[in-house]
């Protein structure tokens, strides 16, 4: 996962494998140390190249997966 767009600067470019997701924050393993994003004002590229907004993922990942399947 890579951060595009973040309202604090200093996780814009950061580049890493998600570790923890909660309804709010993304945790990414930044060159070995965790870093947590918030997803609000976000926005993401993940592995597979889909560029993803934190408003897309925002909310508990259960959640997310009921919505899609309705």
């Amino acid at each position: 996962m890579t951060v595009l767009d973040s309202p604090d600067p200093t996780k814009v470019g950061m580049t890493g494998r998600v570790l923890l997701e909660t309804a709010n924050t993304l945790i990414i393993d930044s060159g070995g140390r965790p870093v947590t994003v918030e997803k609000e004002g976000a926005a993401f590229i993940t592995g597979s190249g889909k560029r993803v907004t934190g408003a897309e993922i925002a909310g508990r990942l259960q959640d997310r997966l009921g919505r899609a399947r309705r």
